[in-house]
């Protein structure tokens, strides 16, 4: 029985190869929809209602597992629920795993795809019965590095403002370690005058000086010798 609030309707459409048709046959399971389209392949078309598309999804996933056990293959193979209402909307949080967008038609595919901007192409890897593949899956960009605008001192490519500051490592002779420190300076000035103000330069050059005061030991340590 429908809920009340399950009044948006989506439209399931399965691509079930002639073989795995006549499978459904011989394990007496029918879909009377089926209509046999181009390549051998039957299409057959099921309403699923929700109050999202989402809800939609987790609805289709179970009708299809709950009626087929398994004997099409994995969902995501054959299985498609259209967007009527332009739910799948890609942002900077767009997660390709999350069921809203999963089981993508090529409409809404190519559609989410052109928002992105090169950010999300189609996911065309096999997944498994445990973890099918999603829909979309985003594009490994190679990482942008900081660009060094002064000695010590680094823009990331979101404009913000990096101070490498050395910090001596405590009990370890002529030792120290350095750590890009966040500025709240927005250029380069102000950000040398707050490096000044919060004492973040106040260490430069320690492993210098300390390689200099052990040389200047060890010449000593010769002469004396």
């Amino acid at each position: 029985m429908m809920k009340v609030n399950d009044f948006q309707k989506y439209e399931i459409t399965l691509l079930i190869s002639y073989e795995d048709y006549f499978s459904l046959i011989y394990d007496t399971k029918y879909l009377l929809e089926a209509r046999l389209g181009p390549n051998r392949t039957f299409i057959a078309k099921k309403a699923m209602y929700g109050n999202s598309r989402k809800k939609a999804v987790q609805k289709a996933v179970q009708w299809f597992w709950k009626d087929f056990k398994g004997v099409l293959g994995p969902a995501n193979k054959i299985m498609t629920i259209n967007d009527p209402f332009n739910e799948v909307v890609y942002d900077e949080d767009f997660a390709c795993n999350d069921l809203n967008n999963k089981y993508l038609d090529d409409q809404t595919i190519i559609r989410v795809i052109g928002q992105a901007e090169g950010d999300l192409v189609r996911d065309d890897s096999e997944g498994s019965a445990n973890h099918p593949a999603n829909s979309l899956k985003r594009i490994k960009r190679r990482r942008k590095e900081n660009k060094q605008i002064a000695p010590r001192l680094f823009q990331s490519p979101a404009g913000l403002l990096f101070y490498k500051s050395t910090v001596p490592i405590a009990g370890k002779a002529a030792r120290s370690k350095t750590r890009l420190v966040k500025l709240s300076s927005k250029n380069l000035d102000k950000a040398l005058r707050e490096v000044s103000r919060r004492g973040l330069n106040k260490f430069e050059g320690f492993d210098e000086k300390k390689q200099n005061n052990t040389r200047s030991s060890s010449r000593l340590s010769q002469q004396a010798a």
